[in-house]
């Protein structure tokens, strides 16, 4: 079940997501360094719908300049509004294109931690956006996600989880240097309106 798009700042165990990311997202627990801003991305690919699934996890020394951009009061708080406004900004920095055409994508889901918490270095805002695809037609496909937020702070990974139809099925993912930017090559087969489950798994290129 998708969250509300209302955020709630709300803990979230920092081992648990450490230890999800390291299944899901290979190498990206010795990736982050404090000073480095992760932006972790898992990309959900289903029949007439695309996810990605966000983890932001600023390091200690830039935690500071992150939260400037999201606590625009200077109180201390997120509020619900703030953190809206952030996965805004966050949306348009990211670029995504269904077979050479650029897809909208729509927030459904955000949870941000206290902003202490996120000072502190332990803090992980959550950001899933889906894309409501046009029935595509079987065959092979390409998903490409470039992502330009806060480049001189971030280290970005991307990767595509397993899909739950077998309608789909995930060929080749290719990433440039940095890994900002990434290519997902799929097949779509009979039947297109197979259904999908929420939950994600990753599987590794």
């Amino acid at each position: 079940m998708v969250e509300a798009v209302n955020t709630t700042r709300r803990r979230w165990p920092r081992l648990r997501f450490l230890a999800l990311l390291a299944l899901a997202i290979p190498f990206a627990v010795s990736a982050h360094r404090l000073d480095e801003y992760l932006q972790a991305t898992l990309v959900a690919v289903e029949p007439g719908d695309v996810r990605l699934q966000i983890n932001l996890v600023p390091g200690v020394a830039v935690a500071d300049e992150v939260l400037a951009l999201i606590d625009r009061d200077r109180d201390g708080v997120i509020s619900t509004n703030e953190a809206a406004a952030y996965a805004e900004m966050l949306k348009r920095d990211l670029i995504v294109r269904l077979d050479e055409r650029n897809v909208a994508l729509k927030l459904t889901a955000s949870t941000f931690p206290e902003a202490a918490e996120i000072r502190a270095g332990l803090g992980i805002m959550k950001v899933e956006f889906s894309v409501t695809t046009s029935p595509l037609p079987a065959g092979a496909h390409r998903l490409t996600l470039v992502s330009r937020h806060l480049p001189t702070l971030s280290v970005y990974l991307f990767n595509a989880a397993k899909p739950k139809s077998s309608s789909v099925q995930i060929i080749a993912q290719k990433r440039n240097k940095n890994q900002s930017a990434d290519e997902i090559e799929f097949t779509l087969e009979p039947p297109a309106n197979a259904s999908s489950g929420r939950s994600v798994e990753s599987t590794a290129f």
